[in-house]
């Protein structure tokens, strides 16, 4: 039975993306596979995964080589990290928030010292970066966030907590995003660059369903004194900037979900073609059938969708709309497809040894991350003229 996906044939990849996608799918099997599988045991981050990807030029694939990336372009990204979200939700995760959230607004928005501080080594896997933005009471609605920063002098002092943050307790530095004003002006936020061994600052680890080899914690911050120097995009330039990196980080978010799906695909092709039932595999039953058939469908639309916000993205044309879209239909798909393969296994899927049981457990995040659906839902009524 072929349990492969299709050559992606007019999904509007280039001859290099199709070797990257190649080359990059044998070194996840080979390198980052076992190492996944024991930091879900474990449930920890593996460090160990930016050593092995710095090592075989596989870190910021998707970022200009003059400041140290791969060079690759916004498809790339988006093959890297559907791949890596098929070895393991959780490493995606951490990687995705590493380099995108963290790295990329200062490459985007920071001064030449903090490229040099923070980007820099950040892109070579070196310092790992965080963003503090969710927070108790706030996430979806950014004008809502309560941690403040009051200035002192020269100095700043931040006050406040965040929460779900990715990376929380194994980052070096973290961008936070801070009240400098009062109100829920466009410029009552602004960005600060912290040392996570700066003293006030308190990370703790968060239990979580899934996504286990991530690190996911509540991050509080007491009297935390930065510099001026800290400030990233100028004082109030924090909306803008977060607004700035939300539709191509939910572009290549959207191909974390993605993965879990293809993934799940893969999982329920090759058990439907080795588990045996009444004298034949159970893939040849029109019930067990039609039902992966239907989600194969839905994954590669999905992978169509994301791949033409990327297209838009890249042309420079506003892709707001078909971002959302993508995402969303990732999202949904991923736990279609996650629910699906575990039930198509029967009794097997429920067992903790069989990938899937994994695949459900960590599907349901992509309903949450980089915006939840009903975020993307009012993104996408907003564009179409209707609220």
């Amino acid at each position: 039975m072929n349990t492969e996906p299709s050559d992606y044939i007019d999904f509007g990849l280039q001859e290099e993306h199709v070797a990257f996608r190649d080359q990059f799918r044998r070194f996840v099997l080979d390198r980052l596979v076992p190492i996944a599988e024991r930091a879900e045991a474990e449930k920890r981050f593996p460090l160990e995964v930016y050593d092995e990807l710095r090592n075989n030029g596989y870190l910021a694939v998707n970022y200009p080589e003059e400041v140290g990336g791969g060079g690759g372009d916004l498809l790339m990204g988006c093959i890297f990290y559907e791949e890596l979200s098929r070895a393991s939700a959780g490493i995606s995760a951490g990687v995705f928030a590493h380099q995108h959230l963290a790295v990329g607004p200062i490459l985007k928005f920071g001064t030449d010292a903090q490229k040099r501080e923070y980007a820099d080594p950040g892109l070579r896997g070196e310092r790992i970066g965080a963003f503090g933005l969710t927070e108790p009471d706030a996430g979806s609605d950014i004008r809502g966030i309560k941690t403040v920063a009051r200035r002192d002098g020269d100095d700043w002092v931040i006050n406040g907590s965040k929460l779900y943050i990715t990376n929380g307790c194994i980052a070096d530095f973290m961008l936070v995003a801070a009240r400098t004003d009062d109100g829920r002006a466009n410029n009552s936020l602004t960005l600060f660059l912290v040392d996570t061994k700066d003293a006030g600052v308190k990370a703790t680890e968060l239990n979580k369903v899934g996504n286990h080899s991530s690190s996911t914690a509540l991050v509080s911050f007491d009297d935390v004194r930065v510099g001026s120097d800290a400030i990233m995009g100028g004082m109030g330039g924090g909306l803008a900037m977060l607004k700035a990196t939300l539709t191509e980080g939910r572009i290549l978010v959207a191909n974390r979900g993605l993965g879990i799906a293809q993934e799940a695909v893969e999982c329920i092709l090759s058990y439907s073609g080795q588990r045996r039932a009444f004298d034949q595999t159970i893939g040849k039953f029109q019930g067990v059938a039609f039902q992966i058939s239907s989600i194969a469908t839905r994954v590669d639309a999905a992978r169509l969708m994301i791949y033409r916000a990327a297209h838009l993205k890249m042309a420079g044309k506003d892709c707001i709309r078909e971002a959302s879209m993508g995402k969303l239909l990732a999202s949904e798909i991923a736990v279609e497809a996650a629910g699906k393969s575990l039930l198509l296994h029967g009794g097997a899927g429920y067992m903790e040894e069989m990938k899937v049981a994994r695949l459900y457990r960590d599907a349901p995040e992509a309903w949450i991350g980089e915006g939840t659906n009903e975020i993307q839902l009012l993104v996408i009524s907003k564009t179409l003229g209707l609220l």
